[in-house]
């Protein structure tokens, strides 16, 4: 999983979305908690998000749209689904207004995977431009700073956890703060980051904070049944609630990766 989400820069939870949805084949099993992903899965993971960010198409129009596309998906063999030469061929029959994603979406998506993965702090422009493969003067022309992909990646972040909503049903605030926690988790260090640094006063950090606690109150309420939205009642401290379940799932995790680090360091040899 780990290796797909850094190729596509798509999150482990939303992939985990997409494979529940039927999106996603289903990955060959290793091991009892161990599943192997393959070219298949980078593939289709990059059309929807093609169609989704260029066509405005919705996860289930494009759930309808993938098997006429890719009649092939869950059987195609390990070389993935086209060669790379129909993938052009392809884009250019079905969606002939459509373009691969822009430098300035590649940024963003390689920002967002880094600042989630290591935090604002041990981000450097250099490590975005290597990740995205261009030179640092490239990045100049489409981003004035760090900071300022770090709010682009930040209102990102809104946008990826609302395509894990749509198309839910959810009926009360707490399916709502339960489900937002979750898909919280992978991004905690970006949402951490932003509201700290808006804490300290940082120019613009707590309007992209605030930008983006609206971005998940509407994807939110958007995922609440029609006939329930009247009674559930979301306001900002439902958001600050998911955040905080959110860490607390990942607590565990943070303690056990502090143990193991522990353990490292006693097993080096003392120092001359």
């Amino acid at each position: 999983m780990s290796e797909l989400v850094e190729r596509t820069g798509v999150a482990a939870a939303t992939v985990r979305y997409y494979l529940a949805s039927g999106l996603l084949p289903p990955p060959r099993r290793a091991k009892t908690n161990r599943f192997l992903y393959d070219e298949r899965h980078v593939e289709v993971i990059r059309l929807i998000r093609l169609l989704q960010d260029r066509r405005n198409l919705s996860l289930e129009t494009i759930g309808r749209m993938l098997p006429e596309l890719l009649p092939d998906l869950t059987g195609a063999g390990e070389g993935g689904i086209f060669r790379p030469e129909m993938w052009g061929q392809l884009l250019a029959v079905h969606f002939p207004t459509t373009t691969l994603p822009s430098l300035s979406d590649r940024l963003r998506e390689a920002g967002m995977a880094a600042f989630a993965r290591h935090g604002y702090a041990d981000v450097s422009v250099d490590d975005v431009c290597q990740a995205t493969g261009i030179a640092k003067g490239s990045f100049y022309r489409h981003f004035s700073s760090k900071e300022e992909l770090f709010f682009a990646a930040a209102a990102h972040v809104g946008e990826v956890i609302g395509a894990v909503l749509a198309g839910r049903d959810l009926t009360s605030e707490g399916e709502v703060v339960a489900l937002l926690a979750e898909a919280l988790g992978p991004y905690l260090p970006i949402v951490l980051d932003l509201a700290s640094l808006a804490l300290q006063r940082r120019p613009g950090y707590a309007r992209a904070y605030e930008g983006l606690v609206n971005q998940l109150l509407r994807a939110a309420l958007a995922a609440v049944v029609p006939d329930q939205r009247d009674r559930c009642d979301l306001r900002p401290a439902h958001i600050t609630l998911a955040i905080a379940e959110a860490i607390a799932m990942r607590t565990p995790e943070v303690l056990s990766a502090r143990t193991a680090e522990a353990l490292s360091r006693e097993d080096r040899p003392p120092e001359a």
